[in-house]
């Protein structure tokens, strides 16, 4: 952590996700707010002497100011920070590509050389590595859902209000989910030593390729669709939209879920690391 602290890295994207956040915060705010509905509004009601079949029409414009009417006060805190980060693996890919950075250089750097002359215990590494990239995913999934909140609150966009124990819980569950995408990128570090391959396999995990993969199965053997609740992004994409609502997966469920991608990466990274090469 002392190495983090001190180095650029984090800070650098800690500030790229503060900016996503207020520039989506905002542009969420103005999408909602009376003057872009009222633009709409306007628009509808132009004539211009033709018609053009293949642009919006006048019933067009209307459901979108009407969908922009109801943007603003129809979201909790939890469903913004959803919508703007977790919907679409944003966050968990942010946090993907941090985490290669910051593991790979250690071997690429050969920082984990001395590392491991000065402690042989690996296990002791694995654990301390475990313990940081959870620590981190907390650090990430906080900044990134007060700078969201905080700015719909400052640029006057409605949220609905939600007591502070759903949204410590949901944000603990965010924390967990976020972990396991790092750990599985820690996992693919360990295994290839190599930056260029942990970026890329984490970001493609991180984007939802698993889920990919299931849905396609999904199509292949109906019965199977399950497996979707089963990964980290059916875990995300639960929590996109918080927590209890209709069709969404349970906080202990989603628990499960997440502990067993962070216990089971952990446990064969455990096996990864005991290669001699470092």
């Amino acid at each position: 952590m002392y190495r983090l602290a001190h180095g650029k890295s984090l800070w650098i994207m800690l500030a790229i996700i503060v900016a996503m956040a207020v520039i989506s915060s905002g542009l969420m705010a103005y999408i909602a707010s009376p003057e872009f509905i009222q633009t709409l509004q306007s628009s509808s009601n132009v004539n211009i002497g033709f018609t053009d079949n293949a642009g919006p029409d006048a019933s067009d414009y209307a459901d979108a100011a009407e969908a922009s009417a109801m943007m603003s006060g129809s979201m909790t805190p939890q469903a913004l920070v959803g919508s703007v980060f977790l919907n679409g693996g944003g966050l968990s890919c942010l946090f993907a590509i941090f985490i290669a950075i910051f593991l790979a250089a250690e071997f690429e750097s050969g920082f984990s050389k001395n590392v491991f002359t000065a402690q042989p215990n690996r296990l002791a590494f694995l654990v301390v590595r475990t313990v940081e990239i959870i620590a981190l995913a907390a650090v990430f999934t906080l900044v990134t859902s007060c700078v969201t909140i905080g700015t719909a609150a400052i640029v006057g966009f409605n949220l609905i209000p939600t007591s502070a124990l759903d949204l410590l819980l949901w944000g603990v569950l965010v924390t967990l989910a976020i972990a396991g995408f790092g750990m599985l990128t820690a996992l693919v570090v360990w295994l290839t030593r190599k930056m260029s391959a942990s970026l890329v396999i984490g970001i493609l995990l991180a984007a939802g390729i698993a889920t990919i993969l299931f849905q396609v199965i999904a199509l292949l053997v109906p019965s199977a669709s399950f497996l979707l609740d089963f990964t980290l992004t059916g875990c995300l994409g639960s929590l996109s939209k918080g927590l209890g609502v209709a069709g969404g997966l349970g906080p202990v469920h989603i628990l499960l879920v997440t502990a067993a991608f962070i216990v089971g990466s952990a446990a064969i990274g455990g096996l990864a690391l005991q290669k001699k090469d470092v």
